[in-house]
């Protein structure tokens, strides 16, 4: 594997995302105030990017694949854009499962945890679990020099496609990818997923990766995506440093989602 350069500052980028990018929604007549009366047309059109996700809720989403899900923040969020939706909260962290189960129970049948990693092939591995932070890990070995700051522990590894394999998807399908730097394999081991999905959402590095150099840039990430016929939309949210673009949660949807996006609005 290839070794990882991961400190605090990389850390701060990464902060992902749904549960910090909602705003409370605004009625039409406050916005057309704003837009007419105060000339603020690119705050306008901020808001109104952030109310529908960039107009995924536009679609009939109503099965959402959150690989990576964490503490539950995107998961959370996404039920508020889509109420009527199934969530698969995706996740290898035992801990964090047992929160997420725990959140699940409350929510019903609208929420399932599913402990596994994802990648491009079904295997046993090393997860390595960030000592100042227990809530951040990755299957990525970390370089000597740092190895000291991860606890390791062993973890069933598996494909999207395998896991998915029993699902039963309604609706338009919504994925979210944040595995930190095995994006590019989760997509590889997803493809018939990916296929029968819509929408993407899926943490993307600008090079020089903060990741290291051997992690997927947003270039690799879009031209598999392109491969499965899906389109650049936008980016949800956009990580910086003293200005300057790091990563982004970048969106990307299938052509004919993109269509059916546009009519909805």
């Amino acid at each position: 594997m290839p070794d990882v350069s991961m400190n605090r500052q990389r850390q701060h980028h990464r902060a992902m995302m749904l549960d910090a990018m909602t705003i409370p929604r605004l009625p039409r007549p406050f916005l057309r105030f704003l837009h007419k009366g105060l000339g603020l047309k690119n705050l306008v059109d901020y808001i109104e990017q952030r109310q529908s996700l960039l107009g995924l809720v536009n679609l009939d989403i109503r099965t959402v694949l959150d690989i990576g899900a964490n503490k539950g923040g995107a998961a959370r969020a996404f039920l508020g854009f889509f109420p009527n939706a199934k969530i698969y909260c995706i996740e290898p962290i035992p801990e964090l499962c047992r929160r997420l189960e725990e959140w699940a129970r409350v929510q019903g049948l609208a929420v399932e945890v599913l402990q596994v990693a994802l990648s491009c092939e079904r295997s046993e591995q090393s997860l390595y679990i960030d000592k100042r932070n227990d809530i951040w890990s990755t299957l990525l070995r970390p370089s000597p020099e740092k190895s000291a700051q991860y606890d390791q522990i062993q973890v069933q590894v598996d494909t999207l496609d395998n896991v998915t394999s029993a699902l039963v998807f309604d609706g338009d399908v919504l994925v979210k990818i944040d595995t930190e730097g095995l994006d590019l394999q989760v997509i590889r081991g997803g493809a018939a997923t990916l296929r029968r999905s819509t929408a993407v959402i899926v943490e993307s590095v600008f090079y020089p990766s903060p990741l290291g150099d051997d992690a997927p840039t947003f270039e690799d990430i879009s031209s598999a995506l392109r491969e499965l016929d899906y389109v650049y939309r936008g980016n949800v949210r956009l990580g910086c440093h003293q200005g300057t673009p790091m990563l982004a949660d970048v969106l990307f949807v299938r052509r004919d989602a993109a269509e059916r996006m546009v009519e909805g609005t």
